[in-house]
């Protein structure tokens, strides 16, 4: 969940149960922590047994007013969600509702109707949200939460934290964004309302798509269609499609994508809100996009542009241009590509939203690139988008998911606090009890004086009294030298100290991390602080002893023997409940090996490293799932990125859904431990690229693979110069026209087409008239400009489809798939009409004319009979007189 990876400790709660159980050191701690439980439940139950048979009374008393509460409530849930109608007209008039609303606001306030006030609020939030106006949204949800809260209407908190989560969002900041919906998850398990439950899972969808987790998106997306069963609730609905939708096109699923939008697009009939409506238009841009559909990019462009203005919306004019942007980048029109690019890009700079500002920064400079655009404002864009991909990695690897080993440790830290909480627990116990023994010995003085005649009865309660008190004091006693034996026999150095630094006490421990006696920590002894960690360490303790809470940090400490060991600390202030002065409380460890081996990791990196950066290929590793864990410096400048940026990016994520198609079979071979060569092509900032590849499993001791390492050279050169030496072995290297080869090539399978799908050919067989008296009169250099001549309007007379080529000296074939046999016979007499033009050679005007056999077919059978029919026509033009054309039906 989304949660477990990005909420504070304070909102982790149960994601966390189930890393704790499996830490290193988790029996001491545990047992550390039970002990404190038991000490407290034995010291208080022989004084409150009375109480306690109240606060069972009370709390059967509040199980069933629960009861009855859930009950009403689920009774509810057959009636929708509350909605003002301010808050369903803020959908199409957003500003009329703002100006509104204080009115509105100030009557329901003076009436102190806090129902009436929480759902203008949220009409207030909705209308923002439609403007595009987060911080309002955020102040409107957090003003109706206050309002819905006092009167406790748990029902009008839920979407109050909802709205207010998703202008968090927005505003990305995903943090409080996952603190907001667990709270709103912990208010609908008290109070379930099904319809919320589904948009809570549709909160929690946007924002695993927000951080790149589109599985993740998925699952939410299905978890709430599933909640919202056969209930209509269409808004909820279609937004669930579209983030199912946008999930799966992420996932390279584009045609279940598109199926899955058709349904939404379906519903939005029935709601009217602009603002969903230009969502949906988007995503349905974004999958054409990947299947090349450019016309529906720009039909849903315009229709974001129109929704945007209509709103007064500066984020869906920035999207709206977007997506124009990419349709002209798809249609290779780069100066539009670069105009709206640059419309989007100065939107999202103003709405400081640095993901979307990155994203469509990528792309206006790579429509910038190639088209002579001023290198100042090149290196200009491209320093910004440098500084966006380290913003945005840094709040990447700010909201990540914590990994499998920082979970422990978070395990182990917790486990720590509760040890060195019941440590705390235990001494305010004994001073409790201590206290308490006070108070009931004078009790027993003042009674003893006052109640002389009944001293018979006092003695025996007096008695039975003392006996309960030797057993408390007995399990105090024994409480302690269990906490002692725990203490004194950890590895880790248990510390209580004042927050000015004197010492309560000091584990044993402190012989084997430091060499000293626990004697010698008495007073405080900064001189064993590293003198660089000295500063870090006095802030520290400093504000914990202001602030509270608690801390972790790492420092170097001078050992016994003069050298400097690393130790770990946890530490907590813990507060005296007697109103007695707080203590700090910690535990150490020694953490030099790890540190060490970390240095030595390091180094061993910085060599393979500098290794791999001067080799010209891309040289990198990937782990099973398909991440990168390694990337050398040549990757970075084929994709003009920081090496670093790619780390810990999927494959998919780094060269795009279209080359991940290709490349993915090649991925699964690699991973099934075998070796992979292939060659293919990528698109990296408007260049075509060829390159080869090879993929070599990365195996362990045991054979097992653990990923596989890609090397990869570019070979772009070597295959331009094959393609270049193929397209010249089928040109006629006079006339530029295809010659014999490519013309018989294209004749076999325009033959086989027309076979198959039942279509006619024609064939038009061309010679100069009287071509050798020309050669013979002005010489072969004037022939080859006449046949030039010839090529170029026989080129100008033909549609783009049909080919032409030269087979011969002055011999000319044209092709025509499809075509109608009146089609074919004008294109015969547009060339004899062209032809009647002087060609102008060397100063000199020639007639040139031309002879021409048709020959038509709607079922040819074979090359040859056609080249013979048209033959046979070509020579009963000549015998005709030339300077004309004469047909063969080969029906």
């Amino acid at each position: 969940m989304i949660s477990r990876f990005m909420a504070p400790r304070s909102v982790r709660g149960p994601f966390l149960s189930s890393s704790l159980s499996s830490s290193r050191g988790a029996p001491i701690f545990v047992a550390a922590a039970h002990l404190a439980k038991h000490v407290t439940n034995d010291v208080a139950k022989p004084v409150a047994t009375h109480a306690i048979a109240q606060v069972a009374a009370l709390a059967l008393i509040c199980i069933l007013f629960a009861s009855f509460s859930v009950c009403a409530q689920d009774a509810s849930d057959i009636e929708s969600v509350s909605r003002h109608p301010q808050e369903i007209r803020a959908l199409t008039d957003p500003e009329s509702v703002l100006r509104d609303l204080p009115a509105l606001l100030k009557t329901a306030g003076e009436a102190k109707n806090s129902r009436e006030v929480a759902l203008l609020y949220l009409a207030q939030a909705n209308a923002c949200r439609v403007i595009g106006d987060w911080p309002c949204q955020s102040k409107a949800a957090g003003n109706a939460r206050d309002a819905s809260a006092a009167a406790k209407l748990p029902e009008l908190e839920v979407r109050s934290l909802i709205a207010e989560s998703r202008s968090r969002m927005a505003m990305q900041d995903f943090s409080r964004t996952a603190q907001l919906l667990a709270e709103a998850e912990r208010l609908l398990k008290q109070n379930p309302f099904p319809e919320l439950s589904a948009d809570v899972y549709l909160a929690y969808s946007s924002l695993s798509y927000s951080v790149g987790k589109h599985a993740v998106a998925g699952e939410y997306a299905e978890r709430g269609l599933a909640a919202l069963e056969n209930r209509p609730s269409p808004t909820i609905r279609i937004r669930l499609l579209r983030n199912r939708a946008r999930a799966m096109a992420q996932l390279g699923q584009a045609a279940q994508a598109q199926d899955i939008l058709k349904q939404a697009l379906l519903l939005l009939e029935k709601v009217k809100d602009p603002k969903l409506s230009a969502e949906l238009h988007l995503e349905d841009a974004r999958i054409a996009r990947m299947q090349g559909d450019v016309p529906t990019q720009v039909a849903n462009g315009e229709r974001i542009l129109a929704l945007g203005a209509r709103l007064n919306n500066l984020q869906l004019n920035a999207l709206g241009h977007e997506v124009m942007g990419l349709a002209a980048m798809s249609s290779k029109d780069s100066a539009g590509a670069e105009s709206e690019l640059r419309l989007s890009y100065n939107a999202f700079r103003e709405l400081k939203l640095e993901r979307e500002e990155r994203r469509v920064l990528r792309m206006l400079i790579r429509s910038m690139l190639g088209r002579g655009a001023p290198q100042a404002e090149l290196e200009t864009l491209v320093a910004r988008s440098i500084a966006l991909e380290g913003a945005v990695e840094t709040a990447d690897r700010t909201m990540a998911a914590d990994d499998f080993e920082a979970r422990i440790k978070y395990a182990e830290q917790e486990f720590d606090v509760q040890r060195l909480e019941a440590s705390a627990a235990l001494a305010t116990q004994r001073e409790s009890a201590l206290a308490s023994q006070q108070r009931l010995a004078l009790v027993v003085a003042i009674l003893s004086i006052g109640l002389f005649l009944v001293l018979g009865v006092f003695f025996l309660w007096q008695r039975r009294f003392s006996d309960r008190l030797e057993r408390v004091v007995a399990q105090l006693q024994e409480s302690e030298s269990r906490y002692r034996m725990l203490a004194e026999n950890s590895r880790d150095m248990v510390v209580r100290m004042r927050p000015d630094g004197r010492r309560l006490y000091v584990s044993p421990a402190s012989r084997e991390l430091l060499g000293l006696e626990p004697s010698e920590f008495t007073e405080p002894r900064w001189d064993l602080v590293h003198p660089d960690d000295r500063e870090k360490m006095v802030k520290a303790l400093r504000d914990l002893g202001e602030n509270g809470g608690s801390l972790s940090i790492a420092y170097r400490a001078r050992h016994a023997n003069g050298e400097y060991v690393w130790l770990e600390v946890l530490a907590q202030l813990v507060r005296n409940e007697a109103g007695g002065p707080p203590e700090i409380v910690y535990a150490a460890r020694d953490i030099t090996a790890r540190v060490r081996a970390e240095e030595a990791l390091s180094l061993s990196e910085s060599r393979i490293r500098a290794i791999t950066d001067n080799i010209p290929a891309m040289i990198a590793r990937v782990d099973t799932s398909e991440r990168y864990t390694f990337a050398n410096a040549f990757i970075g400048e084929i994709f003009g990125l920081d090496p670093a940026a790619i780390i810990g990016r999927t494959m998919l994520e780094v060269r795009g859904p279209e080359i991940y198609a290709t490349i993915k079979p090649h991925i699964d071979a690699a991973l099934q431990g075998n070796m992979v060569n292939f060659e293919g092509t990528s698109e990296v900032n408007g260049q075509l690229h060829h390159y080869q590849s090879s993929y070599v499993p990365d195996l362990d001791a045991q054979g097992r693979v653990q990923g596989f390492f890609a090397l990869t050279f570019d070979i772009t050169e070597r295959k331009l110069a094959e393609e270049k030496l193929d397209r010249l072995s089928r040109v006629d290297s006079l006339t530029g026209v295809a010659n014999r080869r490519h013309f018989e090539e294209r004749l076999d399978v325009s033959l086989a087409r027309s076979r198959r799908q039942k279509q006619a050919l024609a064939l038009l067989c061309l010679d100069i008239d009287h071509f050798k008296l020309i050669n013979d009169t002005h010489g072969h250099p004037f022939g080859d400009a006449v046949i030039v001549a010839f090529s170029e309007r026989l080129r100008a007379c033909i549609r783009e489809s049909d080919l032409v080529a030269r087979i011969g000296g002055d011999e000319f074939v044209l092709l025509m798939e499809n075509p109608a046999i009146e089609s074919a016979e004008n294109v015969a007499r547009k060339l004899l009409s062209i032809m009647q033009e002087p060609v102008a050679i060397e100063g000199k005007e020639l007639v040139v004319s031309a002879s021409i056999g048709l020959v038509y077919s709607a079922n040819p059978e074979s090359a040859r009979d056609l080249m013979d029919l048209a033959d046979r026509a070509l020579y009963a033009a000549k015998a005709a007189g030339r300077n004309t054309f004469r047909t063969a039906d080969a029906t």
